[in-house]
């Protein structure tokens, strides 16, 4: 069933909550809706929106056409390997969904848990925190095929997925591949993935885990670092974690420790412990854009009526609730140039600008 609204305010469907407003706001339940909206040329120019809990509409006036799936449906199948497949349409929330899964005693979304969104996009945007990533657990995506009129099926390797990347952020346009479900792998029998050192730490000395302890273990971290989107509107984390060549890391390190001895002439402290990194299997270093924000002195910029969150500078908030598009910019803008002079690096925003 479709459902049309002209001159539609989104602000509400947005975890941000700032002002937004497009030209024409179309829900939709199934594959004979996207099928008729393709008939009529509308995919061609359209915006999917998810639970909107990734996206900036940085003017607060989008004059186009925005499509969002009202479908949640869900199935559990046991498989012969002894893993479970849960199946879940586009529009199923992401945190009911790890909830779910807790619930019955499965593995693998538990690290997900408290994420708001769709798994729709969470599938584009290959969420993830506290060591998990979507695509540890999806086995499959059916998207519709705007271009062919067909739903197709893509394996996790089709997908291309990467930090914060997929191959749908990388289409010719938004609609040529709308994702209609998502099949994730779980199992009944796992462990816990305690990699997150926070995580370990708040479960330390505890045995016979569930699911459902990781997930209130989880919740619990996330809302002493993180707002609650009910009340203080957010996107979540603004910037990637940057990630580098182990040459670049030295450079930042010594960089950063030339600035310290400058600003302190006893600094003692070697640069390769100055800045935080994280190597991984490539070589490469995951830098902590939260600790780069931090201790280029960002924590207390803002800009209007957007701020950073006091206990986690990763997150970009609408701090009095009448935040606009352009404040979060500025105050974005505002970040990466200072981030940029203090250890030459460009954060890239996470989440996705629209104009």
């Amino acid at each position: 069933m479709i459902t049309i609204h002209e001159n539609f305010d989104i602000r509400k469907l947005t975890t941000f909550g700032l002002p937004a407003e497009c030209g024409r706001f179309i829900e939709y339940t199934g594959e004979d809706d996207l099928q008729k909206m393709r008939a009529e040329g509308i995919l061609r120019d359209a915006l999917p929106l998810g639970g909107g809990s990734n996206m900036l509409f940085t003017t607060g006036s989008f004059p186009g056409t925005v499509i969002h799936s009202t479908s949640r449906e869900s199935l559990l199948r046991p498989q012969s390997d002894g893993s479970v497949e849960l199946t879940l349409s586009a529009g199923y929330p992401l945190d009911e969904a790890c909830a779910m899964a807790a619930r019955v005693g499965l593995w693998g979304m538990e690290n997900l848990s408290g994420i708001p969104g769709n798994i729709g996009g969470a599938a584009v945007q290959n969420v993830g925190a506290y060591g998990t990533e979507l695509k540890d657990l999806l086995k499959s995506a059916v998207c519709f095929d705007s271009e062919v009129g067909e739903l197709v099926r893509l394996s996790n390797g089709d997908c291309r997925y990467g930090y914060r990347d997929s191959a749908f952020k990388h289409m010719e346009y938004p609609c040529r591949l709308i994702v209609y479900a998502v099949v994730l792998r779980l199992a009944p029998n796992g462990a816990p993935n305690l990699a997150y050192s926070r995580l370990a730490k708040a479960l330390e000395g505890r045995s016979g885990l569930t699911p459902m302890d990781v997930r209130r273990a989880i919740i619990a971290l996330r809302n002493q670092k993180l707002p609650d989107p009910a009340k203080v509107g957010s996107a979540g984390s603004f910037f990637k974690n940057p990630v580098v060549s182990a040459a670049e890391y030295e450079r930042i390190c010594a960089r950063y420790r030339e600035n310290m001895v400058a600003e302190d002439g006893n600094a003692q402290a070697d640069a390769d412990q100055l800045v935080p990194g994280h190597v991984n299997a490539s070589g490469e270093v995951k830098l902590s854009a939260a600790w780069l924000i931090d201790h280029a002195g960002c924590k207390s910029f803002s800009v209007g009526g957007a701020a950073l969150w006091p206990s986690q500078p990763l997150v970009i908030v609408n701090a009095d609730g009448h935040a606009t598009g352009a404040d979060v910019v500025a105050l974005e803008e505002r970040i990466r140039r200072r981030v940029q002079s203090v250890f030459g690096i460009d954060l890239q925003p996470e989440v996705i600008h629209i104009p």
